[in-house]
């Protein structure tokens, strides 16, 4: 029995290292750990371009935002630009598929389907090229700009940089703040309703107001003044010397306390098939909204219940 000993301890201590290097994952394949593709200040951004196959888009910063380069000028939302930028700068990686590959058309990236790039301030580049689809569901091979390496990242991490023009644009024609306002007077086709604050130095939700001869307190104008800030367009905005809308269906009057000073703000719209174009007199674009959008925004003004949804 004594010879048999050794033996024993040594498939006890066999089994206790198979189990100890089991229990610290020794057997198991490495993993990658996500690593983030493109690191950049967004101060540091003077450009930006996304060109897919059917598009392309660039901006430039100026000295009092952004200008759309490509694919036409149309005024800038900087918010979403801001937001690009930081999907940009948070896109990773699963997995390194490939450290230096030199076949890119393998992996779809000798003619990228989406490349995403920025210029920084001092010229230099960075961006992601963005190739086939891997064989995995949900994944993509990118490759960093100006690097070798190929890497599977998730489809839904590049979602956010996949943007159409308008995504950029800044498309709400009405840009005010509802404490600001004293009163409105919608004009639609010929009949106008007018709702105005009786308490001047009261903040929109606090004071009263009259729609009408309709007394209102704030709850329920504060809804109404809302509606004219939602309209927004669904396309680019156009040059108002493009789509003149004078004389039109419609006509919104805004007067408003800015500063201390009553100041009256004039937009006038066109209908042009089933839509509006709505531009502020003066102002530089013209928005294209439906005319559904303002037929229900005239009923609200008139105090007709909202439609309810077919059930």
């Amino acid at each position: 029995m004594k010879r048999f000993i050794p033996t024993i301890l040594l498939v006890v201590i066999c089994i206790g290292g198979f189990w100890y290097a089991s229990s610290k994952d020794f057997f198991q394949e490495k993993k990658d750990e996500p690593k983030s593709l493109v690191t950049l200040k967004q101060e540091d951004v003077q450009s930006l371009s996304v060109k897919t196959e059917d598009q392309q888009i660039e901006l430039n910063r100026t000295a009092s935002g952004w200008d759309m380069q490509k694919p036409a000028a149309a005024p800038i939302n900087s918010n979403q630009v801001d937001s690009w930028l930081d999907a940009l700068g948070i896109v990773t990686s699963t997995k390194l598929v490939e450290d230096k590959a030199t076949d890119l058309a393998t992996y779809g990236l000798d003619k990228p389907v989406g490349t995403y790039e920025v210029t920084m301030k001092d010229g230099s580049k960075k961006g992601l090229l963005v190739g086939t689809a891997l064989p995995i569901e949900g994944f993509s091979y990118v490759q960093v700009e100006g690097a070798p390496a190929v890497y599977q990242v998730s489809d839904q991490s590049l979602t956010s940089l996949h943007k159409a023009p308008v995504d950029f644009a800044q498309t709400s024609p009405i840009q005010v703040e509802n404490d600001k306002v004293q009163s409105v007077k919608l004009t639609w086709k010929g009949q106008s309703w007018t709702l105005a604050k009786t308490d001047k130095d009261k903040v929109a939700a606090d004071a009263n107001w009259k729609l009408g001869d309709k007394d209102m307190k704030g709850a329920d104008a504060s809804p109404l003044l809302d509606q004219l800030v939602f309209l927004h367009s669904t396309e680019l905005p156009q040059p108002a010397a493009q789509k003149p809308t004078a004389g039109g269906e419609l006509k919104l009057e805004l007067a408003l306390s800015v500063d201390g000073k009553d100041v009256t703000d004039v937009y006038e719209g066109k209908i042009n098939g089933d839509q509006i174009w709505l531009a502020k007199q003066g102002g530089q674009w013209a928005y294209a909204l439906t005319a559904d959008d303002i037929q229900k925004l005239a009923d609200a003004y008139a105090g007709k219940p909202a439609a309810q949804p077919a059930s």
